[in-house]
Order: C-alpha cells, then structure tokens, then sequence
C-alpha cells in the first residue's frame, strides 16, 4: 500500500492521545516532531515580550507577560533593552532550556498566516518543507508498515557508515555534542581528495544533527589537513550549513583543530523518545490497539490481554472503545497480546 503513495512525504499520526509529525524520504525518517495531545506545542504562537538583555549576534533575552524568559534571535541593533517587541515561539520548553523565538517582520505579514493554521499547520509551517504531500494515519496503519518505531531506534546508533566509505561516530555530553570523522580503512591519496571526503561527510553529518533534534555546542574532529583547505572548507561549511540551519552559527576551527558549530535547541531530542526498551514495547502495544481498531470497529468481543504493570499503563491511556483491555495476573507483568474472539 505505501509503495503506491509518495517517496517523499509527510505522515501525521494521532492516536492514543499523541501526535508525531515525520517527514518520510525512500522509507526513512529524515525528521520528526511530537508532543503528547494534552500539553501541545506553543511554535508559531505570537508574544508580546520586553528585551532584558542584549547579547551578542542579534540575540537577546526577553521576559513575557507571564515572566517566562525567552532567547530572541533577529534583534536588531536599534533596539534597546527595555524595548517591546513582538515575537514569534520557534521551540518548545524542554531540557530546561529557555524557549527560543525570533523577532516578529511586521514588514511581513506573517502573523495573519500564522493566526489561521491550526496546531498542526503550524509545526510543518516551521519545521518541515513545504508542499510535501501530506497522510494523515489516525490509526498508525502507515507508520506501522513503514516500521518507523524501529526506524527511531536506529537513528540513535552512534555510528554512522559514510557513503563511500569511512564513518562517522556521535557522542553526546552535557556540554556538547562531539562528532569525530573516522577515514576507517579509505584511501586517500592527496589533499584534495581528503578536502573532498571531508565536505562530503560534512554534508551527511547535517542530516544526521537535523534528523537527531541535536541542538547546542557541536564540534567536529575532521582529519588533518592544510590551513588553505581548512580556511576553504569552513567557507564551504558555513554556505552548507546556513542553507538548513539559517539561525545556526558556523564559528571555524579552534586551536585544537576541532570545528566549532552553534545550533539553536529548538525541540527535543531524538533519543528523549523512547526512554528504553520497555517504553519500546509498551509504545507498540498502544499503536497495535489502534491499528486493530481500524479493522473491527463493528465488533466488540476483542480483547486486550496484559500482564499487571502493562495492564496499568494501558488503563491509563485513551484506547479504542472496540477493544476490551484486561488484567491477567498469571501472565508476565509486561506481556500484551490482542485476541479475536469470533
């Protein structure tokens, strides 16, 4: 069925009081967003706020009327602390980090458009490219063929195979985010073609930072090349970059060597989705509930079998009226298995 739809596209699914937004590129996710339907995101909200605080490169800190503190990016030198302004919410509260917006255009009349898009229209305005077609899968019947839960869970792996040999490896601390290019067993025979890998894998480690929400300090351990190329490279860097991160700072290489990135954390990471295996697990039966759902909506005498501590979690969560959820103390505390009783 999938195979029949795009190649390219953006999956909106909503069940079981949560909604996730991927984009889907050749089967694979290559972004995501998602928030729990109780507590929605507040990107695209438009704020009055006062400066309090001008820092450096356009940005400042402001305080809502809720005294909430804000980072404002795209403040203009004109602009006095003490000044009200008008902005836009770009990222979401989490991490404790101060949430993240940009300064309203009022020569653009973006908030009228913003003001007519409901939650949803609001995150793909922002996070995702436009005029992707676009499936909405109220029962995960797509984001189960598509086995995109096993999808996220790869996407954490802190190695990366590059196209064409050699790899990448990601490492994340409180600090920073470390990235070190590995040649592995790659030949490389002259300075241009070292220029030329490192570009290359440059470009790839973009897609993994975009598709892994890594936000913060980033520094990249290339191989050891000549001052003309690092200079070259850092332009070519920055010319890449900018085309995806358009508020992210490209710094240039330190005295270690080790290029320096600064990437505004908008919303959470990938690896805060699933919090181990067993929330895996447990995410899945609630996402089978809901396919089954589709299938048997004039029927009533299917069950849902678990073990204790599933069956609380389960009970707590909004499930499809069709299916009968029951507690069966002689089976594993974390067993779940759907049962058709016609």
């Amino acid at each position: 069925m999938i195979n029949k739809i795009y190649s390219h596209f953006i999956l909106i699914d909503k069940c079981a009081e949560e909604t996730r937004i991927v984009e889907i590129l050749e089967k694979k996710i290559v972004k995501f967003i998602s928030w729990y339907d109780a507590n929605p995101p507040i990107i695209g909200d438009i704020y009055e706020a006062f400066i309090i605080k001008k820092l450096n490169g356009g940005v400042a800190r402001a305080r809502l009327k809720d005294n909430s503190i804000i980072t404002v990016r795209g403040v203009f030198q004109s602009i006095k602390e003490g000044s009200l302004i008008k902005v836009i919410i770009m990222g979401d509260k989490f991490d404790g980090k101060p949430v993240q917006a940009k300064l309203l255009n009022e020569i653009i009349d973006l908030q009228k458009t913003i003001e007519t898009l409901n939650t949803v229209d609001k995150i793909i305005y922002f996070y995702f490219t436009k005029d992707l077609p676009r499936i909405n899968d109220s029962h995960a019947i797509y984001w189960d063929l598509l086995d995109l839960d096993r999808c996220y869970y790869r996407a954490l792996n802190p190695n990366i195979k590059v196209n064409g040999g050699g790899m990448i490896w990601i490492e994340k601390t409180k600090a920073a985010t470390l990235i070190d290019i590995d040649t592995e067993k790659l030949i490389l025979n002259t300075p241009e073609q070292l220029y030329d890998f490192c570009l290359s894998v440059f470009k790839q480690c973009l897609a993994e930072i975009k598709l892994r929400n890594i936000g913060g300090m980033i520094l990249i351990d290339f191989p050891r090349m000549s001052l003309p190329k690092r200079k070259l490279l850092h332009e070519e860097i920055v010319s890449a970059g900018k085309t995806i991160f358009n508020d992210g700072d490209f710094l240039g290489f330190s005295r270690l060597l080790l290029y320096e990135m600064y990437i505004p954390r908008n919303i959470g990471l990938l690896e805060d989705f699933y919090k181990d295996n067993n929330d895996f697990i447990f995410q899945n039966h609630l996402r089978s509930l809901w396919r089954k759902s589709k299938e048997i909506k004039s029927k009533n005498n299917v069950q849902f079998i678990c073990g204790k501590n599933l069956f609380k979690k389960i009970n707590k969560k909004k499930t499809p009226e069709f299916i009968s959820i029951l507690e069966r103390n002689d089976l594993p505390i974390n067993y779940g298995e759907l049962i058709d009783l016609n």
